[in-house]
This record gives structure tokens, C-alpha cells and sequence, in this order.
């Protein structure tokens, strides 16, 4: 899987740029209506939270592999 993720170069753009979209369409979601919001939907909100984290760690081991970085 990795291997596969990393010969297709433009996926680790995409999966990051999916993960942004997330995070905007949840903030607005959320954010709308603020006294709708339940425990349930805080709960989702910061779980939805941890994505720039992932993206952050997806990129960066793309310009780990770019650079090669990982094979010393």
C-alpha cells in the first residue's frame, strides 16, 4: 500500500486537499447553527480535528521519500 501510494505522486495532494475540504464542511456544519450543537457533535467536531495532523504526517513523509531522507 505504501509502495502504491508512493508511485502515485498527485494522491498525497489529493488525500490532503480531501482532508481540508473536510475540515471546512465540518467547521461550517458545525459553526451554523451554534445552539445545535450536542455532545455528540463536539465529540465528531474534534475527531474531525485530528485530520490536519494526518495530512501534516502524509506530506511530510512524501518529502521524507522525495528527498530520501528515509534511507540513511
Amino acid at each position: 500500500m505504501v509502495k502504491w501510494l508512493y508511485n502515485h505522486y498527485i494522491l498525497t495532494a489529493a488525500v490532503s486537499l480531501y482532508y481540508m475540504v473536510l475540515i471546512g464542511y465540518g467547521t461550517y456544519q458545525v459553526f451554523s447553527d451554534v445552539s445545535a450543537i450536542t455532545g455528540s457533535a463536539a465529540a465528531a467536531y474534534g475527531t474531525l480535528m485530528g485530520l490536519p495532523a494526518m495530512a501534516g504526517a502524509i506530506i511530510k513523509w512524501r518529502l521524507d521519500k522525495d528527498n530520501g531522507l528515509s534511507d540513511k
